[in-house]
């Protein structure tokens, strides 16, 4: 394997870390300053706020910067600001630190997928960018696990410390494994523009938006959600993230392997239905804990094999394109985590935490019908770029 590919998927696991331990802490950062579960949960929301507004933004900006230093200088920030969120003396100054923290989040990422294209050949693109968006998996099935058991014995603070650490050691390796001098081409509005007429792609960043809503919907609260409902928390809750990031790496790994054999929109369909099963099976999980370790499972394997599938999706239909789409695609991962925290902040307030599953359901199923019809449009949009045929 590539030390490169291996130094960036090490990188997105420390990214994924830090951006998705928040919810396995969220009752005991609630706990910590007299919160309500929906009021912590908006830390999850401003982060990807800021992470949706700053992927294009720093699209823009950085592709005159030279790889290596974007990508480590965006992971020093990460860590600096995992720092200071240790440090935090009030929830307001959270939230502050989290909405800074996102720049790193917002670099990393997305220009981290839009570099790939300088490392590999055509050939291989769809399987490594898979393979470096593994990081996100790993993170679930390593990284939140173990900061949730972390900060049930230790504190959410140390938690937050340890990721800094982990960001300052990943700043140094990205820094030493890539060469210098690596330049992507300028996003500017005219090659957003562009992404932003062609409606396949369109489509596709729609659906990979309307998917994390539908998965964020229930996963910003589903550790206070088990409290509440199943009674687990403390390192019962870290097993459980554990089988949940477990399947997830399975899921990621079954994608990436027929990923260069199968089409992206197959394997974004099969990970998608994955999930809308679990959320549909959701109820029968008050059988009994075997039931809910299942359906856990069951929606970890559909979790995160949708995320590398759109990439390569996008880069499959405007290869040339790829740096305007897949920070596009990026904003529309965050917007989606955002609106999912936010409207399960009021479906656990309205409805409680037993009907958060029936929320996701309906995105995950929405998420479907835009998917299969980007596919659609998209093969009548390669037949009609196609050059015609000599005579």
């Amino acid at each position: 394997m590539d030390p490169r590919l291996l130094t960036l998927c090490f990188g997105n696991f420390v990214i994924g870390t830090g951006a998705m331990i928040v919810t396995g802490m969220l009752n005991d950062i609630a706990g910590d300053f007299g919160l309500s579960a929906g009021t912590a949960g908006q830390l999850i929301a401003v982060f990807a706020l800021a992470t949706c507004v700053g992927a294009p933004l720093f699209a823009t900006l950085g592709s005159r910067i030279d790889r290596r230093l974007l990508l480590a200088g965006s992971l020093l920030v990460y860590a600096v600001m995992h720092l200071a969120a240790a440090l935090a003396p009030s929830f307001a100054a959270l939230m502050a630190v989290r909405f800074l923290t996102a720049i790193g989040a917002a670099i990393y990422t997305p220009q981290t997928a839009a570099t790939l294209p300088l490392l590999v050949n055509a050939q291989t693109r769809g399987r490594a960018i898979s393979f470096v968006f593994l990081g996100w998996s790993v993170a679930s099935v390593v990284g939140v696990p173990l900061g949730t058991w972390i900060a049930s014995t230790l504190g959410w603070r140390f938690s937050m410390a340890l990721v800094g650490v982990m960001a300052l050691a990943a700043a140094l390796a990205v820094w030493r494994a890539l060469p210098p001098r690596l330049y992507v081409e300028p996003v500017g509005r005219a090659a957003l523009g562009a992404v932003l007429r062609h409606t396949p792609m369109v489509l596709v960043v729609a659906t990979t938006m309307i998917q994390s809503a539908g998965m964020f919907t229930l996963f910003t609260y589903i550790a206070p959600l088990l409290r509440d409902v199943h009674g687990i928390s403390g390192a019962t809750l870290s097993l459980m993230f554990l089988a949940y990031g477990a399947c997830g790496v399975t899921g990621n790994v079954l994608a990436a392997a027929r990923m260069d054999r199968a089409t992206p929109a197959r394997i974004v369909q099969v990970a998608m239905l994955t999930s809308l099963a679990a959320m549909l099976l959701w109820p029968l999980a008050t059988v009994g804990p075997v039931a809910l370790v299942l359906i856990f499972m069951l929606w970890g394997v559909g979790g995160f094999a949708t995320n590398s599938a759109q990439q390569a999706r996008l880069v499959a239909l405007a290869p040339e394109r790829a740096s305007a789409s897949i920070s596009l695609n990026s904003s529309s991962i965050y917007l989606g985590q955002a609106l999912g925290a936010m409207g399960g902040a009021a479906i656990y307030a309205t409805a409680g935490a037993g009907a958060l599953h029936w929320g996701a359901a309906v995105l995950m199923l929405l998420a479907l019908g835009v998917s299969r019809r980007a596919r659609v449009l998209g093969c009548r949009w390669s037949q009609r770029e196609a050059p015609a045929p000599q005579a």
